[in-house]
């Protein structure tokens, strides 16, 4: 078994989000990546989107968790997603270009977020919503029956 922890963002411009997926996969998630042994959640992101794609941004308000479980393989894999709003001067007009070439960042309409892939499922309805409720957000992918 692997255990991934992780702080996400969710960056907007006007009604879109900024998303991320592996060259040639179906599956996309939000921007951001792992956290270090003893870094702040706030200055992972922070780093990630700066590693990942020359993202200036400011980890802002934490919006909750997600948590999310599947295979690779014959291995499981389970994964907590710290989220946080990101302040940054992107646009939803500019391309975002990433410095790994197995990642593509793109930007979508919120309200479509559906027909995305979006990945913890329990963020679809976070990102539709606009985020703005002041209650920390807690999802789960997670079915509470034990896969082994």
């Amino acid at each position: 078994m692997a255990f991934h922890y992780l702080a996400r963002g969710i960056i907007r411009s006007d009604d879109h989000v900024l998303l991320v997926r592996a060259i040639g996969d179906a599956i996309t998630f939000l921007p951001g990546g792992h956290i270090e042994f003893g870094e702040p959640a706030k200055q992972a992101l922070e780093r990630e989107l700066f590693e990942e794609a020359t993202i200036v941004g400011k980890a802002e308000r934490f919006i909750g968790a997600a948590e999310n479980e599947w295979f690779e393989g014959e291995e499981r894999q389970a994964e907590i997603n710290l989220l946080f709003e990101v302040e940054t001067q992107l646009s939803h007009h500019e391309m975002v270009i990433s410095n790994e070439p197995h990642l593509e960042f793109f930007w979508v309409p919120c309200a479509d977020i559906e027909q995305w892939n979006l990945y913890p499922v329990a963020l679809r309805e976070l990102i539709k919503q606009n985020g703005s409720s002041q209650q920390a957000f807690w999802g789960s992918g997670i079915s509470g029956n034990p896969m082994i």
